[in-house]
């Protein structure tokens, strides 16, 4: 884990991000593109069961080399009544680069180069910088940003409820709840409100162990871009300390 000077409320929240970045940077041959096109026809046997619309978001983002986007990020926890909203903007970049910046200054930027991890409290002028390889907990989280097996390998899925899909869906999207099938210490499971046209997951749910969840609405989507490593390699600035992992 961080450092003990990172709060565990960001901490929590900065592993969540982990998870669900690693669901839409899956690894492979990019397909150059303005505008994502329309999912292959499955078999009649396949449309419009979970495991088809699994595949569907994994070949949809196999075709992504970059994204661009804008995030709100609702954070409840009822046991301790917190009810927060958060907003930013997202870089991701295969293979294994992205950045998670937020408005406020009191709330941690997350950049991710490769193997290097920063976590950065702009209010408190602390950094804290690790191996993402180098930690089993987070290289697990984003094991697909980094290259790794097939969704349908790593997670068991099925339809989601319909009072999630009430609460969570939207207009011409189904939504999958997926489990990892090996435990994993910080989430139960995960739903994916997926566009039904093209795959694209435009928002994402983590419910984790605490019971508490992490709502993220993705808005203004721009997929292959151009984007440059260099807006990825994170320079500690001066005033700011530095904890290495």
């Amino acid at each position: 884990m961080f450092s003990s000077t990172v709060p565990p409320r960001r901490l929590a929240r900065g592993l969540a991000l982990g998870v669900l970045v690693s669901l839409v940077t899956l690894a492979s041959a990019p397909a150059r593109a303005e505008a994502p096109a329309p999912i292959p026809a499955e078999p009649a046997s396949q449309r419009g069961t979970a495991s088809g619309v699994l595949d569907a978001v994994q070949r949809f983002y196999d075709g992504t080399k970059d994204m661009q986007a804008k995030f709100q990020q609702t954070y409840i926890n009822q046991v301790y009544g917190q009810h927060k909203v958060t907003k930013g903007a997202l870089n991701i970049m295969k293979p294994g680069r992205m950045v998670w910046d937020y408005e406020s200054d009191s709330d941690p930027d997350f950049y991710v180069d490769d193997d290097k991890l920063w976590v950065i409290e702009n209010d408190t002028h602390q950094v804290v910088s690790q191996s993402v390889k180098g930690n089993a907990n987070l290289a697990g989280a984003t094991k697909f940003l980094f290259g790794g097996q097939k969704l349908i390998q790593t997670f068991k899925v099925r339809l989601a409820s319909d009072k999630l899909v009430k609460r969570f869906g939207a207009a011409g999207h189904t939504v999958i709840e997926i489990k990892p099938k090996e435990k994993n210490p910080h989430y139960k499971s995960m739903l994916l409100v997926v566009d039904d046209k093209t795959g694209r997951v435009d928002a994402f749910v983590v419910r984790n162990q605490d019971n508490s969840i992490n709502h993220f609405e993705l808005s203004e989507i721009k997929l292959n871009v151009g984007l440059k490593a260099e807006a990825f390699q994170y320079k500690v600035p001066d005033g700011y300390v530095e904890t290495r992992q």
